[in-house]
């Protein structure tokens, strides 16, 4: 398997579930695989809206798709706190 910035599981749970390149990318809406094939070798990251569209089509959750990077993630205790405000789970976001 190739590796690139972003390693994941695109590929392998593509062929778990049985789909051609193709027909994943027909599915989300892309007429030829050359982007697909670009998330599964890492060079690239799907958009969110992808990202749960492959979930769904694979049966998994987002995460597994993209273990290393959650765990790289899961691991960075500067997403907790920033140096301005702490998170406070009261808060409320105003769109």
């Amino acid at each position: 398997m190739e590796i690139g910035q972003f390693p994941n599981k695109l590929k392998s749970f593509r062929r778990i579930n049985g789909f051609s390149r193709k027909k994943v990318a027909r599915i989300i809406g892309h007429s030829d695989t050359s982007t697909l094939s670009r998330w599964e070798r890492g060079i690239v990251l799907p958009g969110i809206l992808q990202v749960f569209q492959l979930s769904r089509m694979y049966h998994t959750l987002p995460h597994d798709l993209f273990d290393e990077l959650w765990n790289d993630l899961e691991k960075d205790e500067s997403l907790l706190t920033s140096d301005d405000e702490s998170f406070n789970s009261n808060q409320s976001f105003h769109l």
